[in-house]
């Protein structure tokens, strides 16, 4: 997982030069493009369920999935919450990595978009070729600054992150990084953990301050939080 190139794809933030910035040309090939929503904003479904996976996706209650919706009425009981956005049709992993994102912040908006990427494709994945993903990104519009997640495969090749601040813990390699890009005073936040065989998840918040210890004072996302999100086991992808 690469990080200049994609977030400034990504965040629709180009520049075309970052002095200090991680390594372009290792980093053209990770390139995305943010694309607007397609659909109206709804609210994340009450119960959170886990992250995404090679082989599918399971509820975090296991077998016990609490009903959402029932035949009558229930004297008493509240309607029903709105269903999940359902960004990439076919496949839950959209809105189940939405979920797994909600559950840890809470605060945060629906996303702006969750969609299929791979190495090879300028932009998002068309939706029907969801199939044959790389990596799985989502993005969001907080208020004053964006944050992306990525959850990648191991044929994106890991972090390539050189310089980063790096932390061996349980399971696998966190990283982390600030840098600017579009400009001196527009920061990037970024959290990433490694496993061992390649899979990541990387966030990155992105706002503008004038200095790196104003943009610290201006994130949303904490450094503790973005850790404990990154490293959840229901993020793992392991690709097609």
């Amino acid at each position: 997982m690469t990080t200049e190139q994609l977030l400034r794809d990504q965040l629709a933030r180009a520049t075309d030069d970052v002095p200090g910035g991680p390594d372009l040309e290792a980093a053209v090939q990770h390139g995305r493009r943010r694309r607007r929503q397609r659909r109206g904003a709804l609210a994340l479904a009450g119960v959170a369920v886990v992250g995404l996976g090679a082989v599918g996706l399971r509820g975090a209650t296991g077998d016990d999935v609490p009903t959402v919706a029932q035949d009558a009425p229930v004297a008493g009981a509240g309607a029903p919450g709105p269903a999940p956005t359902d960004y990439v049709p076919g496949t839950d992993i959209d809105t189940r990595m939405a979920d797994v994102i909600a559950e840890h912040l809470p605060s945060l908006p629906a996303p702006d978009d969750v969609y299929p990427s791979d190495s090879h494709t300028a932009g998002p994945l068309p939706d029907a070729d969801f199939a044959r993903a790389e990596d799985w990104q989502a993005t969001y519009t907080l208020d004053g600054s964006e944050l992306l997640v990525i959850a990648s495969a191991p044929s994106e090749g890991g972090v390539a992150c050189a310089g980063c601040a790096k932390q061996q813990v349980p399971g696998g390699t966190l990283y982390r990084q600030t840098f600017t890009s579009g400009g001196p005073d527009h920061w990037y936040f970024g959290v990433s953990f490694e496993r061992p065989d390649g899979s990541a998840v990387s966030v990155y918040e992105s706002l503008d301050a004038p200095d790196e210890q104003t943009g610290q004072e201006r994130r949303r996302l904490t450094g503790t939080d973005a850790a404990a999100l990154v490293q959840d086991p229901r993020l793992v992808f392991t690709g097609p």
